[in-house]
């Protein structure tokens, strides 16, 4: 029996990238002679009219949103769809502006085929982009593994089997952020490396603003470990200056050790320290509990908030 994939692609004001993807696409998977392909397009309210060219690989289905909500919940929105509406055994994310490479969807696919219980992401191995948005990107992986204590390495490009699909739509953390999320998850992964491609039309809307809301999005999935961290933090810190201090008064008021002038100095820069850390750990402790008193998206339940009318073309 042929296997079902479903490859689902955001995007916004890029047909003409699209069309490119969905050629090469066609052209690399005539191998997976058994296999059935589909493409669900989530149009992430495009100001221009998306007009496909049919593959003749695919059946095409366009979702549109009701208005532009971002890469990553447009993402989220078309994994809740397919969930509900599209007979699948697994899906490929993958984005339509030619970075991430047809050749590599091949392999994903291929090492989803050894290891069908898992979610195969892709590693970039190189990228593409300038040194800048390189050097931001390294400070963003180093400290999203500080905070959280886990490493991300990979990005949305990967192939989804349609069971372990049906669990991450109703985990809200994909809202934010899809790969952070699979990783707040806890569901087996494993990751093919592969080399960033280049994009096929126009310039990357990726630019330090978006890198920047985007490792924050990836962060905020882990809410809770960020918050128990911060707290020990200000622990620690209000532990280190409370016994500078009364070390400090010990050997001013115990001992007949002479003591330096800077000594009061140094006293009031711990009781500085010692409010600011209790600051802290208040700040920390008030902020995880407004983040659990909010009212959770599930994209499973709420995706429907923001979709608009399906498109087919057989």
């Amino acid at each position: 029996m042929a296997e079902k994939t479903t490859i689902l692609i955001p995007v916004l004001n890029d047909h003409e990238s699209l069309n490119r993807l969905l050629n090469e696409l066609a052209n690399n998977l005539k191998e997976c002679k058994e296999t059935y392909f589909s493409v669900l397009i989530i149009d992430d309210g495009s100001a221009e009219k998306i007009a496909i060219q049919k593959p003749f690989l695919f059946s095409v289905s366009i979702l549109r949103l009701q208005r532009n909500i971002g890469h990553q919940k447009a993402i989220a929105v078309g994994l809740a769809y397919i969930k509900e509406n599209m007979d699948c055994d697994k899906v490929l994310v993958m984005d339509a502006d030619g970075e991430d490479k047809p050749e590599d969807a091949l392999a994903l696919l291929t090492a989803s085929q050894k290891d069908p219980g898992k979610i195969i992401f892709a590693k970039r191995r190189s990228r593409q982009e300038g040194q800048r948005f390189k050097f931001f990107y390294r400070i963003y992986k180093i400290a999203f593994r500080l905070l959280t204590g886990k490493k991300i390495a990979f990005g949305n490009f990967m192939v989804m089997p349609k069971p372990l699909l049906d669990k991450v739509v109703y985990y809200s953390e994909i809202w934010n952020h899809i790969a952070g999320g699979i990783l707040k998850t806890g569901l087996p992964y494993s990751a093919v490396t592969t080399h960033r491609g280049k994009r096929y039309t126009g310039q990357s809307k990726m630019n330090f603003h978006s890198l920047m809301v985007h490792g924050l999005g990836a962060i905020a999935v882990f809410i809770d470990t960020i918050a128990s961290r911060l707290l020990i933090f200000s622990l620690a810190l209000i532990g280190v200056s409370l016994l500078a201090i009364l070390a400090l008064v010990g050997l001013k008021y115990f001992t007949d050790l002479t003591i330096p002038g800077w000594t009061s100095t140094v006293i009031s820069a711990m009781l500085i320290i010692l409010l600011q850390s209790f600051l802290l750990s208040l700040f920390t402790i008030f902020l995880y509990l407004s983040s659990q008193s909010q009212r959770k998206f599930i994209p499973a339940h709420h995706y429907k908030d923001y979709t608009g009318p399906v498109e087919t073309i057989q």
